[in-house]
């Protein structure tokens, strides 16, 4: 559980972005478009990650110094192996706080939000200029979700890279006329190599955003709890500015109100979860209410 909203905690920008790294299992569709969530509960395949990140550690250390070292490989390649091996598998995790390229969820979540926005009408703000600068920011996005796939596609490349490494430089220490597919060990170096990949590719990154997150929330969330008196705050409002017929609706700290002028409003404290949003939109008939919901709350979340 990220944190309960009983506590009405606000997560710093650092515990947002942490959070949005992590492994969610949940989605949002409206309107045909789909995306995964940026603040939803956690995924529970996250064990699952820890074991496979904790195998191809333990099967890169055991191929380096249990074979490869005792075949005359040098030591200080071998722990560059290991260290380069785990450096490209959480390079994403790594990177994030530096550039959102880096962050796959938000990316797609940016583009989400924009062909929502093609695709419903404001009540102002129709002309063609809006619609261009809308067009633009979602080109924008979809030119960096196609870089951000190219740099893990990199990243990929480097570990099966150093996963081939091994294999040749075992390969190379053989005797003359030894052939690497007929000893025990060269199979084991062939199986583990690519285990070792395979493994750091589905599951360190998403163990180790975990691992961050964890930390974070206990340093932040923790000492929120420590030190501080539990009053509801204020909830913040926002207006749906767009053409639609919308229903009073209500999930977590999240509700859609209409006010004594017969306007929308989204009502909600400090930030609002995916599966607010998902609730909210299941309580609609309207698809521009649908489309609405999801993009002022999708404003709200990648500020």
């Amino acid at each position: 559980m990220p944190y309960s909203r009983n506590t009405f905690f606000k997560p710093s920008d650092k515990y947002k972005n942490a959070w949005s790294l992590t492994p969610q299992g949940r989605s949002l569709s409206v309107s045909g478009y789909s995306t995964g969530s940026l603040y939803a509960t956690l995924s529970s395949s996250i064990p699952i990650f820890y074991v496979l990140m904790f195998l191809a550690i333990a099967f890169d250390i055991y191929l380096g110094f249990s074979v490869l070292a005792k075949s005359g490989v040098n030591i200080m390649l071998i722990v560059g192996a290991i260290l380069f091996d785990f450096f490209f598998a959480v390079a994403p995790v790594l990177l994030s706080p530096f550039s959102k390229i880096f962050n796959h969820t938000y990316i797609n979540n940016k583009i989400f939000k924009g062909e929502l926005e093609m695709m419903t009408k404001r009540k102002e703000n129709n002309d063609a200029h809006h619609k261009d600068r809308i067009y633009l920011e979602l080109k924008s996005y979809r030119n960096k979700k196609i870089v951000s796939k190219l740099i893990s596609l990199i990243f990929a490349v480097l570990i099966f890279a150093i996963a081939g490494w091994k294999i040749f430089t075992y390969y190379s220490v053989l005797p003359p006329g030894f052939s690497i597919f007929s000893m025990v060990n060269g199979k084991i170096v062939i199986i583990f190599s690519f285990l070792c990949a395979v493994f750091h590719l589905i599951g360190s990154e998403k163990a180790l955003a975990h691992f961050n997150f964890w930390l974070i929330k206990n340093k932040e969330y923790n000492n929120y709890i420590r030190k501080t008196d539990i009053v509801k705050p204020e909830k913040t409002i926002i207006p749906l500015d767009f053409e639609a017929n919308f229903k009073i609706a209500n999930s977590g700290n999240t509700e859609l109100i209409i006010n004594e002028k017969g306007e929308a409003e989204l009502a909600f404290i400090h930030i609002i979860w995916d599966d607010e949003i998902k609730e909210l939109i299941e309580h609609q008939t309207d698809q521009n209410a649908m489309r609405a919901i999801a993009i002022k709350s999708k404003e709200n979340q990648l500020q």
